[in-house]
């Protein structure tokens, strides 16, 4: 017993005297800071104050060596030198499909057209009619005489060019006349196209005459997605804040700070700093409003705000996350937030209006200042810890930092109600596949990947005409296999009736004998 006693005095010892040294050379030779790498410009000190906050040192001279990066654009960000599950950047290879205003429409087109026409579609699935505004291609020759046919007096359009945000660059059309030579003069003295300059592309959208108003002047949403992962992808919501014009809302007013209610545009007026309260609301604030004065001429419940909008704009959202997820590069380490701008109109339907790259995060009123940073922190501190749990191979949700956004897809989970693109094979026929379908099927993904690989130079009439060719293939190959089967079928059939009367001859034989 007191050998047993003395042992075990001399190990508790020496583990003191373990953890005394440890303490010392911590103390000696302090563990380094994590580096981050954080761009100019959009606020950038409410980031190096966030991750400050969390322990990151930045480090203007490390653009490459770092452990985190935030800039504005992925132009800043070199992918070929980027450590996948090593390093953390707020982009994604691929956000261009949904953040570039022609793109996203493109996404979303070619994902109803060729994916969902071969299946039947979910109830909860939204036509592009239901929530786009009807929008037309302004530098296809095809889509501009659709436009310039359907036209009719009294409508009203908005121009946007595809690559830009903020504002820039957006005009209201009324009269179809001078889009029509604006458009017939380029076509007269087009220049020859060189590669060494990227033209901005231009779309044209049906304008929204009747929004629902915030006394007398128009708004729109401005919400968040956070993709905090790609590998597995996994997307949150947050509701976000309102956006009001400084004037009353008038068709006819041709002052574009009527119609444009972003604080871009909205600060080139004189009288902004007087008014600049009055141009950003809280959700809460426009729940009240619409409780007070719109409920009482509507059939909606009460709270609609509060419990139904936020259903209506994720399901939107899950529309374009089916469209897209299959383009975004999967690589450990690479998030995103992005600000998501929806209309409400008077009969509350909710349209999607656009999904913005590196939004707005300045604070310079009251319920910026209220909302912003928070959803900032919250989005970098759920990003990093998916990536730390992904990292160390660790369970990923529960979520701990989660706290006023909320998970609308987990690809660990498929919560999304869509089929697969990936299971595609699976609609065609409910027999297993022969090998030739299965050649078919991978030609049709690797032929509609080179459409959209060069979607640029090629129409979406040439995925139509892509898909429907080995759609036809197909529907042979399963009407040959249906023909087979039925006749195999059809034999066996008649083989076991000719069997079954055989046994009964033989049954009435035996019996006769007896």
């Amino acid at each position: 017993m007191l050998e047993e006693n003395s042992s075990n005095l001399i190990s508790n010892e020496i583990k003191a005297r373990k953890n005394s040294n440890k303490k010392s050379r911590s103390s000696l030779y302090p563990e380094p800071k994590p580096v981050c790498y954080i761009g100019s410009g959009n606020n950038s000190h409410l980031i190096e104050n966030i991750l400050k906050s969390i322990g990151y040192e930045n480090n203007e001279n490390k653009i490459d060596d770092f452990k985190f990066k935030w800039v504005q654009s992925s132009s800043n960000v070199n992918w070929n030198i980027f450590k996948d599950g090593e390093q953390m950047i707020n982009h994604i290879q691929g956000e261009d499909y949904f953040t570039n205003k022609l793109q996203l429409y493109q996404s979303l087109q070619t994902y109803e057209t060729n994916y969902l026409s071969l299946t039947k579609r979910p109830q909860s699935y939204l036509t592009l009619n239901q929530f786009i505004p009807q929008t037309f291609k302004l530098d296809e020759i095809h889509d501009r005489h659709l436009l310039f046919n359907l036209h009719k007096p009294g409508d009203i359009w908005i121009c946007k060019p595809s690559g830009l945000n903020q504002g820039k660059g957006i005009y209201i059309v009324k009269d179809i006349n001078q889009l029509k030579e604006k458009f017939n003069q380029e076509d007269l003295f087009e220049k020859p196209k060189t590669f060494s300059i990227k033209q901005i592309k231009t779309i044209v959208q049906r304008y929204i005459m009747n929004p629902l108003l915030v006394h007398g002047k128009k708004f729109d949403i401005r919400c968040y997605m956070l993709i905090s992962s790609v590998k597995p992808l996994i997307v949150l919501y947050h509701h976000g804040y309102i956006r009001l014009s400084m004037f009353d809302f008038d068709n006819d007013d041709e002052n574009l700070l009527t119609h444009l209610t972003n604080q871009f545009v909205q600060k080139k007026d004189p009288k902004y700093n007087d008014m600049k309260e009055e141009t950003a609301w809280t959700m809460e604030q426009l729940n009240d409003y619409v409780n007070e004065y719109i409920l009482p001429r509507t059939n909606i419940q009460i709270d609609w705000i509060k419990n139904i909008l936020p259903k209506l704009i994720c399901r939107i959202m899950l529309n374009v996350i089916e469209s897209i997820r299959m383009r975004l590069k999967e690589r450990i380490g690479c998030f995103g937030l992005y600000g998501c701008d929806f209309m409400i109109d008077e009969n509350m339907k909710v349209w999607l209006i656009e999904i913005n790259v590196n939004p707005s995060l300045s604070t310079n009123t009251n319920t910026l200042l209220q909302v912003i940073p928070a959803v900032v922190q919250e989005a970098i501190l759920i990003s990093i810890e998916c990536f730390e749990k992904i990292h160390h191979n660790h369970e990923i949700f529960p979520l701990k930092s989660l706290n006023g956004f909320f998970c609308i897809y987990n690809d660990l989970e498929r919560k999304s109600s869509f089929p697969s693109i990936k299971q595609k094979s699976h609609h065609y026929t409910n027999f297993d596949q022969t090998q030739e379908e299965k050649i078919l099927i991978n030609e049709k993904k690797v032929s509609i990947l080179k459409c959209d690989n060069f979607q640029r130079s090629r129409t979406n009439n040439d995925l139509l005409k892509t898909s429907k060719y080995f759609n036809e293939k197909l529907i042979h190959l399963n009407l040959k296999k249906l023909n087979h089967q039925t006749k195999r079928r059809s034999k066996s059939v008649g083989v076991t009736t000719k069997s079954s009367s055989k046994t009964k001859s033989i049954q009435i034989k035996t019996n006769e004998f007896n």
